[in-house]
């Protein structure tokens, strides 16, 4: 389920590292080139609210299966796309059904004894990083000699391996759900308005996130925009967030030892400094590689904390609207962190995108405190 969840998630950092190639194809301006980015979140939002949900009435063996065949017939358009609006379109649709991890996140979490649900997310949040970070890396470093079409191909085709592998590994029995689509997603008001936990831990989460993809989603705009390097070379810094998800799965037998609630204020504080030496040192490589690094390792450690404990606060049957509602107020929210941190670059550059990062940390680790001490 690790393979499949961290393929499925890739898929959203797809636009990132092609972006500027496409643009100067496609005859959009280097400014408007994240539109891209921007609508692969809020399209995946948008699946995590109708879709996520579903994994509580669906198998996820037949969900995810199709879902991902629709994610890879999305990609497959966008790279044949002859227009910027449509390779934005269907990166939104792309978006929305590359929610797999979601689904396998909720019905792992739901399954799992109570004891073992943290290294269980930890492992599974892990390997989104590394996937993501994987494959945006792979496709950033081949994009310019073979260009940006045939990577998106090599991506359709990567995730339609993963079908197979879903027919013969993901769970295949059905939620106990007895409750209708409809009654599914008109019962999450009450879900959200019953936990406390859920609702704070959501907001923490949703803050650490819009940090992390603020400083990523303009890695490309400011290795090929402020130091002049080649989108290859650009994709080498994504290295930092691959060792930051794998540092996330070495640490997966540690968060049950410290406990997840005290777990979640370091892991921000991570992120904080990580924030801090990009807003400080952007001009230095190897201190903004060292940021990102922190950066990603504090996110992720971090939603092992807050995703369990949050989903851990609902009834069982329950825990997809509850993911629902984390991932979705997630994701709305770093969309529009992408597009604040594009407007923030042009005039402010790298260093004002990690002071957007830093003073979003700040806010994470204050929502984060305040969730702890109710608990």
């Amino acid at each position: 389920m690790s393979v499949i969840s961290a393929v499925g998630v890739s898929m959203i950092y797809v636009p990132q590292p092609i972006q500027t190639l496409a643009a100067g194809e496609l005859g959009v301006q280097l400014a408007q080139s994240s539109a891209p980015t921007v609508a692969v979140q809020a399209g995946y939002a948008v699946g995590v609210v109708f879709l996520v949900s579903l994994g509580d009435r669906i198998a996820p063996r037949l969900q995810v299966s199709v879902q991902l065949a629709v994610t890879a017939a999305a990609v497959l358009v966008a790279a044949a796309a002859g227009s910027f609006a449509l390779l934005t379109v269907m990166m939104f649709v792309a978006g929305a059904a590359a929610t797999v991890g979601q689904i396998l996140v909720s019905a792992a979490l739901r399954l799992a004894p109570p004891e073992v649900r943290a290294r269980t997310a930890a492992v599974l949040v892990g390997s989104f990083l590394i996937g993501l970070f994987g494959v945006r890396t792979l496709l950033g470093a081949f994009a310019e000699s073979l260009g940006w079409r045939t990577v998106l191909v090599g991506a359709a085709v990567l995730v339609a391996a993963c079908v197979p592998l879903t027919l013969g590994f993901a769970p295949s029995t059905r939620p106990p759900a007895s409750v209708g689509y409809r009654a599914i997603l008109a019962s999450i008001p009450r879900i959200v308005g019953g936990s406390r936990d859920l609702r704070l831990l959501t907001v923490t989460h949703a803050l650490a996130f819009s940090a992390f993809i603020s400083v990523w989603s303009m890695v490309t705009l400011y290795g090929v925009g402020e130091l002049g390097l080649s989108v290859a070379q650009t994709a080498a810094i994504g290295l930092a967030g691959l060792v930051g998800g794998a540092a996330t799965v070495a640490s997966a037998r540690v968060q049950p030892l410290i406990g997840t609630r005290r777990a979640l204020p370091a892991s921000l504080a991570a992120l904080i400094v990580g924030a801090a030496l990009i807003a400080l040192l952007s001009h230095s490589v190897p201190a903004v590689v060292a940021g990102l690094f922190l950066v990603s390792f504090g996110m992720s450690s971090s939603q092992v904390s807050s995703q369990a404990n949050a989903l851990a606060s609902v009834d069982p049957a329950e825990s997809g609207r509850a993911n629902t509602v984390f991932m979705a107020t997630t994701f709305l929210a770093s969309s529009g962190a992408t597009a604040v941190a594009a407007a923030i670059m042009r005039p402010a550059g790298y260093a004002g995108v990690g002071m957007l990062a830093l003073a979003l940390g700040a806010a994470s680790l204050c929502v984060g405190l305040v969730a702890g001490r109710r608990a």
